[in-house]
């Protein structure tokens, strides 16, 4: 399992909904995780204090890196799952990154997420030499649009140029996503009358889980799905 995530972009770009969903995942799957919220709105703090958070989650808050080290540190030595919220913080982003075995950059299909995407891997890569020994990041889309637009054509091509990693699997704009922050939970204990589109969005997040490395050989993305979800539903979908 990869023990320590960071999440971020120098523009707001979905990485508060995609380390809560991640969670959701890891949760589903037995996986204890701390969510570090290090961004600047602590939407997720907004959201532990919703009924419903799992008691496998814990949410602490770090607004700098002496805070965010220790933290990292204590997940680390009790076998702990930790995602680092780091938001648009330049600072943070940084220094996240240095902890994490992995750090991810959430892209929109907008130019301007794009643009701030491509200026966040240039930060890393400024920070390639520091750090965890073999870390890495990699580009993640986090709103995929259904219908394919000249747009979107362009910010891959955008991305692509960069000889840094992107993954194959991404979130799809879904509603779902969003119901967390509303209602309390996660994506595997809410319905689907407050969370449209819910089984889609399972598959989805377990399977960016699996290829990011949150889930390991053993608990495989249509295992989580299957006992914690509905995996026909979601298989269908896939």
């Amino acid at each position: 399992m990869t023990p320590v995530l960071s999440i971020g972009s120098l523009k707001t770009s979905g990485s508060t909904t995609l380390a809560l969903t991640l969670a959701g995942v890891a949760v589903a799957a037995d996986i204890p995780v701390v969510l570090v919220d290090a961004g600047r709105d602590k939407d997720l703090v907004d959201w532990a204090a919703k009924s419903g958070r799992p008691s496998l989650c814990t949410v602490e808050v770090a607004d700098d890196e002496i805070t965010l080290e220790r933290i990292v540190r204590a997940a680390r030595r009790r076998g702990d799952l930790a995602l680092i919220d780091a938001g648009d913080n330049a600072e943070m982003i940084r220094a996240g990154a240095r902890l994490s075995d992995r750090a991810l950059i959430p892209v929109r299909f907008s130019p301007l997420s794009a643009y701030a995407a491509l200026a966040t891997d240039r930060l890393l890569a400024t920070e390639a030499d520091k750090g965890r020994r073999g870390r890495d990041w990699a580009f993640v889309a986090s709103a995929v649009t259904t219908i394919p637009s000249r747009v979107a054509r362009t910010i891959e091509g955008m991305i692509e140029r960069s000889p840094t990693a992107r993954l194959e699997v991404g979130l799809v704009q879904r509603a779902a996503y969003e119901a967390p922050f509303l209602h309390g939970g996660t994506l595997f204990t809410l319905g689907e009358d407050v969370a449209p589109g819910i089984e889609r969005a399972r598959a989805e997040a377990a399977t960016i889980a699996y290829e990011i490395g949150i889930l390991g050989h053993d608990v495989d993305a249509t295992t989580v799905i299957r006992e914690r979800g509905s995996f026909e539903a979601a298989a269908a979908a896939a």
